[in-house]
């Protein structure tokens, strides 16, 4: 397959403690890589020949990371986790009977979540599993705002560009990356360009307390949503308590019955990552590097 550079790649990171951005988006680079290099090597030329941009804005998030954080031994101990991924070599490593034998997997957290979502709590919940994410929305300087100028300066000159564009977004950077679209399309564009794909993985979306604070929540009709986007793949872990509402489609099907979207699925996985000797089923390795991913990937670039 010949290498496209009209092919570009957005990544948008999740919350917690994260190295330093350099580090961070070769380790998100390197993550897909392998898992088209396992199931979908014809298209590693044009993987490499994409362009990669990553929006990164874990600078300011300090004051939320962990007592005692060392970027040293955190980074060390993410590419121990993602060459113990890279070492299950088929596809078919990755099913539940794996998942089953981690060391540490626990569905507690997932069931506290939704105990408190079912119970009127999840506001507080969401509080207090995502400090950053309640950071980002009582913003009182001016960060939130930059992040999102990245990633909308960013994804417009793209669109000028008519070029072919993937958003990957984890976690609270899914929440990012659909104000962001939303800005994107009601405030900035006026052509019909559009946005080819976009992934979410381990995204809180689903839950109500998210989406009544998203960036048009307070709209009616189509201006309640993104309108630039061709299709939506989220994808959720077994396990994942941030993604502990799994399913986006029921949640935004008015944007299929307006047109405003030709395609949103559901995928449901299981994270084999392990960190610091625990199933860790958040982690963005174990989402890039596994298989759905990898098919949607190279779905994408064909």
């Amino acid at each position: 397959m010949s290498a496209s550079s009209d092919n570009h790649i957005v990544f948008v990171h999740g919350r917690g403690a994260k190295p330093a951005k350099a580090a961070l988006s070769s380790l998100w680079e390197e993550s897909l890589r392998l898992g088209l290099e396992r199931d979908a090597p014809e298209t590693l030329e044009a993987y490499d020949a994409a362009d990669k941009h990553m929006v990164y804005y874990a600078d300011d998030l300090t004051d939320f990371f962990e007592e005692g954080f060392s970027e040293t031994l955190d980074l060390d101990n993410r590419r121990q986790s993602l060459a113990e991924l890279a070492a299950r070599a088929k596809p078919k490593d990755f099913r539940r009977k794996h998942y089953e034998s981690l060391p540490g997997k626990t569905p507690l957290k997932e069931f506290a979540m939704d105990l408190s979502a079912s119970v009127g709590l999840g506001r507080l919940a969401t509080r207090k599993v995502m400090p950053e994410l309640n950071h980002y929305w009582q913003d009182t300087t001016g960060w939130a705002e930059r992040v999102r100028a990245d990633l909308t300066s960013h994804l417009t000159a793209l669109m000028d560009a008519k070029s072919n564009i993937l958003i990957v977004s984890h976690c609270m950077g899914s929440v990012v990356a659909w104000d962001s679209l939303w800005r994107v399309s009601h405030e900035l564009r006026s052509d019909e360009s559009r946005i080819t794909r976009w992934m979410t993985l381990g995204s809180p979306l689903g839950a109500n307390s998210v989406r009544s604070r998203l960036a048009g929540a307070g709209e009616k009709g189509a201006r309640r949503y993104p309108t630039v986007l061709n299709a939506w793949h989220n994808i959720a872990a077994e396990d994942d308590y941030i993604c502990h509402d799994k399913t986006v489609v029921n949640d935004f099907r008015d944007m299929l019955d307006r047109h405003l979207i030709g395609d949103i699925r559901d995928h449901t996985i299981y994270n084999l990552a392990v960190r610091y000797g625990r199933s860790n089923p958040h982690n963005s390795a174990g989402y890039l590097i596994h298989p759905r991913t990898s098919e949607l990937l190279a779905q994408w670039l064909a």
